[in-house]
């Protein structure tokens, strides 16, 4: 179900920014306002974006593998590392390969969608999250996703890629992992993991589902209204920038919703069979101080 959401999502996300009019012309406008940025917050940007890098990759593989591999999640870290493998090979296909850019507002025709630096970004985040523990993997989401969300929003605002190109590699990052840990489930099944409280669980979803929905409206309510000055001519800068904003809460929705899905997807479970948990150590210990008595 995640993995077909995903891609739906993907499509629909192409058709309309790079296959309408209209979509391309919202597109170029959040582009455009994230551009005018004040120089400290684009040089932000650039920095953030320095980080990321072959290198980079490399060494969030090693650490999320050697995680796994502690916790004796032998087969988590394979399907984990692969994951991260193909999602970016994906993205690049995609890219280069597969999907055209019309040229259909005069800004040429070379395709960025989806955008390799929030690739690289999201699948480091779902990596952390995937070989958390259980009980902390909530929180950890959390944490781990605001990283893709700013390198998604830099991005533009460097000038690199359109709004459209994060979301789509947020897609393609949720959709591969997705199908990644649901063959590593079906081939080595997964222990019952240990679940925070009821409570602090129903408040993660009530939080993050309204924050969500709250970006997505806001969002939309902007789009809509830079549609219409569109219909009346060119933008001012004033309207970019709104672009911009509402494309930033749409990136941050899509980045907080990747997030929640994975979790809600692996809740309570923990990949591989036989590896490390507390409730081993509890009960190991337990039958060690029987022994003794």
């Amino acid at each position: 179900m995640v993995v077909a959401g995903s891609v739906v999502a993907f499509v629909a996300n192409y058709v309309f920014f790079v296959r309408t009019t209209l979509g391309q012309e919202l597109d170029d406008a959040a582009l455009v306002g994230g551009e005018q940025r004040p120089q400290g917050v684009v040089s932000e940007a650039w920095e953030l974006l320095d980080i990321i890098s072959v290198v980079s990759l490399a060494a969030a593989c090693v650490a999320i593998g050697v995680v796994a591999l502690l916790r004796r999640r032998f087969e988590l870290a394979i399907a984990v590392l692969a994951a991260i493998v193909v999602a970016n090979v994906v993205t690049q296909l995609l890219k280069r390969v597969v999907l055209e850019r019309p040229d259909l507002i005069g800004t040429g025709d070379l395709n960025s969608l989806p955008s390799g630096h929030a690739t690289v970004a999201a699948t480091v985040a779902v990596g952390v999250v995937v070989v958390s523990a259980s009980r902390w993997r909530s929180v950890v989401a959390l944490v781990a996703s605001l990283f893709p969300i700013a390198v998604g929003v830099a991005v533009v605002i460097a000038g690199w890629h359109r709004p459209s190109d994060s979301i789509a590699a947020f897609c393609v990052v949720l959709g591969v992992t997705a199908a990644a840990l649901a063959g590593v489930v079906a081939i080595a099944g997964f222990d019952r993991g240990e679940r925070p409280p009821a409570w602090f669980r129903r408040s993660v979803l009530t939080v993050a589902g309204i924050a969500i929905s709250v970006l997505v409206a806001l969002s939309f309510a902007g789009l809509w209204l830079v549609r219409d000055r569109l219909r009346d001519g060119e933008l001012s800068t004033q309207w970019d920038s709104v672009a911009f904003a509402s494309a930033a809460a749409a990136i941050t929705a899509a980045g907080a919703l990747m997030s929640l899905c994975l979790v809600a997807t692996i809740r309570g479970m923990a990949i591989g069979r036989d590896g490390w948990r507390r409730g081993d150590v509890a009960e190991s210990e337990t039958l060690a101080t029987a022994d003794t008595r």
